[in-house]
């Protein structure tokens, strides 16, 4: 649902700071956000917002976000790479560690801020995959 008022537009979007899904209106001007209410009728938060959900939007612009993958090449530096790239070395990187350290030297951090779905598979990659329950979150504030 987006609606028109002077210059900003208000989309109806889900805050991206926890796995709560709390509904937020961002209000948005040449194509940035300049701000994000929280919507009344969010049944997650019901007009509440936590101060990051509210007022810790100013990272999606600023302009050292990445916004494609790097990776550390021969001379040490961080070079630009496709993400099938990105994603094999780290598979790699990954399957290295297990095969010169073990198992137990593998292990997750799973993210506080996506959904409880995309938890589950980071947890069943790190159970199934290497055999080892070495797996947290940062959820802990």
């Amino acid at each position: 649902m987006q609606l028109s008022a002077s210059s900003i537009t208000k989309t109806r979007t889900i805050c991206g700071y926890c796995g709560v899904g709390c509904s937020i209106d961002l209000m948005v001007r040449n194509n940035r956000i300049v701000g994000v209410q929280p919507a009344m009728d969010g049944p997650a938060n019901e007009g509440a917002l936590c101060v990051k959900g509210q007022f810790a939007y100013d990272y999606v612009h600023h302009p050292e976000r990445l916004t494609h993958p790097l990776v550390r090449g021969g001379d040490g530096q961080l070079h630009r790479a496709s993400w099938d790239e990105a994603l094999d070395r780290a598979a790699a990187g990954f399957l290295q560690v297990a095969e010169k350290h073990g198992r137990y030297a593998v292990y997750g951090v799973a993210s506080g801020r996506t959904p409880s779905e995309a938890d589950y598979l980071m947890q069943k990659f790190i159970r199934v995959g290497f055999g080892t329950h070495y797996i947290d979150n940062c959820s802990r504030a």
